[in-house]
């Protein structure tokens, strides 16, 4: 439970934060170590404040949740910075892969998957 007297003043474009890592198996570009970040925008709407770093482009953070973990993210990476590490974003099944699926009554089907890529 977030309460008021923990989060901290929203930062300052330019200040440095600390954001925490953040990997995705489906959507790998956006693939970011956790460490400090130079705040490059902020952005308030719906009663808070997003922000957002050099080391993580496209992406805001809610300060108001962000900022309770200041500490704790300090602890955890020091005078580390953050930077991207972005996978190559692929189809999860592409034309000519070898797939098995199981239907609702439990049937299996195996084949080369013919179709379109699927994400």
């Amino acid at each position: 439970m977030r309460t008021k007297n923990k989060t901290l003043k929203a930062p300052k474009l330019g200040s440095k934060i600390y954001v925490d890592s953040s990997f995705s198996m489906s959507h790998g570009s956006d693939d970011v170590v956790g460490g400090l970040a130079t705040v490059t925008k902020l952005d308030t709407k719906y009663g808070t404040t997003f922000v957002s770093v050099k080391e993580h482009p496209g992406h805001a953070y809610n300060w108001e949740i962000l900022s309770e973990r200041q500490k704790e993210l300090k602890k955890e990476f020091g005078r580390k910075k953050a930077y991207p590490d972005p996978d190559i974003d692929t189809p999860w099944i592409e034309e000519g892969d070898y797939v098995t699926t199981t239907d609702r009554d439990g049937n299996t089907t195996s084949g080369i998957h013919k179709g379109p890529p699927i994400w």
